[in-house]
C-alpha cells in the first residue's frame, strides 16, 4: 500500500465499506458525496448522499450468504484521487462472482467527494448479475 494520504483514505473508505461501518463512512466522505456504478448489473448509475449510499452497500453486501467483498491488489493515487484495483467475490446460490474492479475516488479537503466504480471483467459481472436477476 502507497503511504500517501489520499491512498489511506480510500483504503480506509474501502475497509469500513467492507465491515458496513457507517460512522467511519460518514466522516471519510463529504456530506454530498455521490457514488457512480458503472457497468451491468441490478445497481448502476449515480447514487447520492450517504444515506442512499449505505443503503446499496447493504444490498451488494447482503449478495448470497458471504456477501460482497472486495481487497485491494493496486493503487494508483494522485493529490486530488486515489484509485485501486480491487479483486472483488460475492456468493449467490450456486453462483459465484470473481472480477476485478477499479474504484476511484476524486477527494477535496481529505473528504471522499466522490466514488466511481468500474468492472474490470465486466462478462464475468454481466453474467453473474444476469443469472441472479433471472
Amino acid at each position: 500500500m502507497i503511504e500517501h494520504p489520499n491512498s489511506l483514505l480510500l483504503h480506509h473508505c474501502l475497509q469500513a465499506a467492507n465491515l458496513g461501518d457507517r460512522q467511519t463512512l460518514r466522516a471519510l466522505w463529504a456530506d454530498d458525496i455521490v457514488w457512480h456504478v458503472k457497468g451491468a448489473g441490478p445497481w448502476h448509475g449515480e447514487i447520492k448522499g450517504a444515506d442512499n449510499i449505505f443503503e446499496y452497500l447493504a444490498e451488494l453486501g447482503d449478495v448470497g450468504s458471504v456477501g460482497f467483498h472486495s481487497e485491494i491488489e493496486d493503487v494508483l493515487v494522485s493529490n486530488h484521487r486515489a484509485a485501486v484495483i480491487c479483486h472483488s467475490t460475492a456468493s449467490m446460490g450456486d453462483r459465484e462472482l470473481d472480477a476485478g474492479y477499479l474504484v476511484i475516488a476524486s477527494i477535496i479537503d481529505r473528504r471522499i467527494q466522490s466514488v466511481t466504480t468500474v468492472p474490470i471483467d465486466s462478462d464475468r459481472v454481466q453474467d453473474f448479475w444476469e443469472e441472479s436477476e433471472a
